[in-house]
Formats: structure tokens, sequence, C-alpha cells
């Protein structure tokens, strides 16, 4: 009997595990389909990508859903301005550009991935 119970709370968890994942992976992947849109009806180009024209939208359609303030990932990291971008720039590169890590549950198209390559390389400007 007591051997009973320890499998059955082992199974509890691992189904309280397997649940959790699913939650966190899927608040991560909604709504990161669309592409972000420059704002007015300027065209966005590797020479004047800016995080205004650009990257705050990708930021915010891409990883708010879990780097927002009480997102799923906002304990690691939380891109709420510029500023909260800007100071995690490195790490951002590595696991969006470099391993290819993020974001969690989608992806960033051809287009997306070399603006925002564009903006590292032009040191991330705001405007």
């Amino acid at each position: 009997m007591k051997r009973f119970k320890i499998m059955k709370r082992k199974s509890f968890h691992a189904l309280a595990i397997l649940t959790s994942f699913i939650a966190v992976l899927y608040s991560c992947s909604k709504d990161q389909a669309a592409e972000p849109e420059s704002p007015g009806n300027e065209e966005v180009t590797a020479e004047n990508v800016s995080y205004n024209n650009f990257a705050g939208a990708l930021f915010q359609t891409k990883c708010a859903g879990c780097h927002a303030a009480g997102g799923g990932a906002s304990g690691r990291w939380t891109f709420s301005d510029y500023n909260s971008v800007r100071s995690n720039g490195t790490r951002i590169n590595n696991v969006v550009l470099v391993t290819g890590t993020m974001p969690l549950g989608g992806s960033l198209s051809t287009n997306e991935k070399a603006l925002l390559k564009a903006w590292f390389d032009r040191n991330m400007p705001e405007q």
C-alpha cells in the first residue's frame, strides 16, 4: 500500500511539472507569429534600423509574452523599454542570433534576423 502511495505521488508531481512546462511554453509562443510593423511609412533597412522603428516592436511581439513584468521569464530578464533591452544587449544577441535558443516556441523571419543583426551592429541606436 505504501509503495502505491509513493508511485501515485511521483505521478502527480510529474504531471504537475509537465502541465507547468506546457503552460509556460504556450504563454511564450502566443502572438509571436506577427511581424512587427514600422511606425509611419518609413522602410526599415540595415542602414536606418533603430529601436523606435523596428527593435522595440520586435521585442514587444516576440519577447514580451515571457519577458515583460509578470511574464513567465520575467525573473530572468524583463524587457520593458529601450534601456532594459540595451542593458541586456549582449545576452539578447547571443540567445537570439548566435545560439538561436530564443524566442521559445517561435522564431524570427530571415528579415527580422537580418534587421536585428544590423541593429546590434549599429550599436543599438534608439532613434
